[in-house]
């Protein structure tokens, strides 16, 4: 890896700042522009990019003149939705022809194909939203935080609760002091189950490739090409598959851990356990474990002491918060499915999903004697609008690479960990790499294709 020391600092020093930018008010006024709009290059139309292109366009911010998939059927809606839109099958082709005709690249294509469709669009110097998580491998993620660093572009990250106000609303909480040393914290997510849990012998069943699937191109820059399988694609469940996704957690890694990297300012973890009874990777190498509990340990910084966090992911319970009342109810597999309680010192908190929403301290009587403290950071509500405004007011957008790739990486270090259950992973983040166990290491670098490294490789 190409990278030192001072180079990881300079990417990442500034991702806690980068989660709001300080001012006295709230979000302000939805701002006008004179009827400009943001010209979008469109890398991927399916699925989740069919909801982030939707959001671009109902803002009246933007319009989309070109748009890049593998798979002619998810560029049906937008041909009725932009009928003057460009329409291609390989982005490549298309950022090539219609150069100087959009200002800004949209990427949302499945994540291990994040890293070389950022280092093409990076050619063209214009502004890259990009989806969580940001990059498929821990190397591809840190070339592209520092690739768009040095490039001094505008950068926005798919982690729409770090626009919602909890995230603001738990910084500034935790900067208030009144909730005193963070302990520890527990995370629970048991977002829809049979999406990261495919059975694993789908990957050896062989049906006919899709019409209007191109699955070579779908492939991207893998350099292990296996023939077309169950369930995989167009709008399959890839991420299930260890290969192609990085599980449940690092997915959501973004939505319930995230406000806690901008709240506590935390760095890349120290250590990092998976307990997964049940589990081996020898026999099922291709799929993720259905009942993990990932342990990551933070190291102190500043003020804060050094930082427990717990995730128990997809089937697996979380414990119950000794603060909650007793008359509560506490059951993270059927009703509150997805969210996290954290231990300080003085109070404990607990949210749900996507943003710390429904932050509050518990119990009850804790929470209503509690003081807020004065809100100082910006609110932004919408987070596609959000890198529109950035662009046209030529400024950072509040979820950068800094910050998306930092929350990345935290994932990553956990979906190298599940393939290791049981063993306790030492990080050292000066130096980018696991120091008791060489063959994790090897799981940070990207498997790409001669191909791909002949045209990306020195960027890594």
């Amino acid at each position: 890896m190409n990278l030192t020391t001072r180079d990881f600092l300079k990417i990442s020093g500034s991702a806690a700042l980068a989660g709001a930018t300080q001012c006295s008010f709230g979000a302000s006024k939805k701002p006008s522009y004179g009827g400009r709009k943001v010209r979008l290059a469109a890398i991927g139309t399916g699925g989740q990019a069919r909801g982030d292109l939707t959001n671009f366009l109902n803002s009246g911010l933007a319009e989309i003149v070109c748009a890049a998939d593998v798979y002619e059927g998810s560029l049906d809606w937008l041909r009725k939705r932009q009928p003057n839109c460009k329409f291609y099958k390989d982005y490549r082709t298309m950022l090539k022809e219609c150069a100087g005709q959009f200002d800004a690249v949209s990427i949302v294509v499945p994540d291990f194909s994040h890293c070389v469709a950022f280092l093409e669009a990076l050619k063209y110097k214009v502004p890259v939203f990009c989806e969580k998580p940001l990059g498929h491998t821990f190397v591809e993620t840190v070339a592209m935080m520092r690739e768009a660093k040095k490039a001094g572009i505008i950068t926005h990250v798919g982690m729409q609760g770090n626009s919602w106000p909890g995230t603001q609303d738990l910084r500034e909480w935790c900067e208030s002091g009144e909730l005193g040393q963070a302990e520890e914290a527990h995370i629970y997510c048991n977002a829809v189950r049979f999406f990261y849990c495919e059975p694993p012998n789908f990957i050896n069943e062989h049906p006919a490739i899709p019409a209007g699937l191109d699955w070579e191109l779908w492939q991207g820059p893998l350099a292990t090409r296996r023939p077309y399988f169950k369930n995989i694609a167009p709008g399959g469940r890839w991420r299930c598959w260890y290969p192609y996704g990085e599980g449940c957690f690092t997915d959501w890694v973004c939505h319930i851990l995230g406000p806690l990297v901008t709240a506590l300012d935390l760095d890349l973890p120290t250590a990092v356990t998976v307990d997964a009874p049940g589990f081996d990777p020898a026999k099922t190498p291709y799929s993720f474990p259905l009942k993990p509990c990932y342990k990551f340990e933070f190291p102190a910084k500043g003020k804060r002491e050094a930082f427990v966090a717990y995730w128990y992911d997809v089937n697996r319970t979380a414990p119950r918060p000794e603060a909650l009342e007793p008359g509560q109810d506490f059951d993270n597999l059927k009703h509150q499915w997805s969210g996290a309680w954290v231990k300080f010192d003085k109070e404990t908190v607990m949210y749900g999903s996507h943003g710390a929403t429904g932050l509050r301290i518990v119990p009850h009587a804790r929470m209503k004697a509690f003081k807020r403290p004065p809100q100082k950071y910006r609110r932004v509500g919408n987070h596609h609008e959000e890198f529109l405004n950035a662009i046209l007011e030529k400024r950072p957008s509040n979820t950068p690479f800094e910050l998306g790739g930092k929350v990345t990486l935290i994932g990553l270090l956990g979906t190298v960990a599940t393939r290791f259950p049981g063993r306790r992973l030492e990080f050292d983040a000066q130096k980018m790499c696991f120091t008791n166990c060489e063959e994790a290491n090897k799981l940070l670098r990207p498997d790409w294709s001669a191909e791909a490294m002949a045209a990306y490789g020195s960027m890594l």
